[in-house]
């Protein structure tokens, strides 16, 4: 059989199809970050904190390929890309 094209999105690259891990961790992260930072911004300097924390926790990712929300992500059921590409392949 043979796949279907891949859709192509803004500048020719290709479209996500649905969260894999490696994106989810990137938009919680950003989140986090975004949100410690304004409540760092209101409240109090001590939120910053947790910016330190997510800061360390994606470079932990970056050197050894894991981190603790990455870890809990997979578990909740958000598969990794090569674990969805995996499981393409065996569909096909």
């Amino acid at each position: 059989m043979t796949r279907p094209a891949m859709q192509r999105g803004a500048f020719g690259m290709p479209k996500p199809q649905g969260w894999t891990l490696e994106r989810a961790v990137h938009l919680l992260a950003g989140s986090v970050v975004l949100a410690s930072l304004l409540l760092g911004q209101k409240y109090s300097p001590r939120w910053r904190v947790l910016t330190g924390f997510v800061g360390a926790n994606l470079l932990l990712d970056a050197a050894v390929g894991w981190c603790p929300t990455s870890l809990l992500l997979h578990r909740v059921g958000i598969l990794t890309a090569a674990e969805r590409s995996q499981d393409r392949s065996c569909v096909s």
